[in-house]
């Protein structure tokens, strides 16, 4: 064979493999970064567009503490995960630690709501993302005195009435100690001739002294 057809035979074959090769690294790298695949490690992390925008600060204004928990004094973190999809949108939470069956299904709800996110970036393309976030319930100095009231008179089993100012409230009330002026409970059959059959758990009866709104 001559040298010329030699040679234009081995250029021919180097370049189909060069050609083998150069698909195989773009196969390679599409299916590494495949539209529908899920990053814990993104060049930019998802942002939080709603308000307030810091997640910790939105999670704050929209807790509402279980009442059997709070009566309980039960404080803990319960760590959420969730996707934010490549169109901001938030998806599939679930709780990876959770302190109670009441509180982790709060945490959810709350987290929940946060639906509007800037997505996540990875080599210059918005990508779906997993983000971790801690939902914290914790409660004040006072608000662990008062129970500790509660839990003395044996009131913090089952919730019980609150009547703030000669008013019924129909959730738990807690008022700070500077503003209470007074606070008396009514148990058994005093208290539910005084309240009905809503009195069955014990009632608290509390007058504030500037008539300050009840704190949740």
């Amino acid at each position: 064979m001559k040298t010329k057809e030699l040679f234009s035979k081995a250029f021919c074959s180097g370049r189909a493999f060069f050609l083998a090769i150069s698909l195989l690294v773009i196969g390679v790298t599409v299916w590494a970064q495949s539209p529908d695949s899920v990053y814990t490690s993104v060049d930019r992390m998802p942002r939080f567009k709603g308000t307030p925008s810091r997640t910790a600060a939105f999670i704050k204004s929209q807790l509402v503490y279980p009442d059997e928990a709070w009566l309980q004094s039960k404080e803990g973190v319960v760590e959420v995960s969730f996707t934010v999809t490549r169109d901001g949108r938030l998806m599939d939470a679930k709780v990876e630690s959770g302190i109670d069956p009441l509180m982790d299904l709060e945490a959810l709800r709350v987290v929940e709501l946060m639906q509007d996110w800037r997505p996540a970036k990875k080599n210059g393309v918005e990508v779906h993302a997993r983000v971790h976030v801690p939902v914290e319930f914790s409660m004040s100095e006072d608000e662990r005195a008062f129970v500790d009231n509660l839990q003395r008179l044996n009131l913090t089993d089952k919730p019980p009435l609150f009547v703030l100012d000669n008013k019924i409230v129909q959730s738990r009330v807690h008022l700070p100690e500077y503003n209470l002026k007074s606070l008396r409970v009514l148990k058994g059959e005093v208290a539910v001739e005084a309240y009905g059959e809503a009195g069955r758990n014990g009632v608290v009866v509390m007058e504030s002294k500037r008539g300050t709104p009840p704190v949740r």
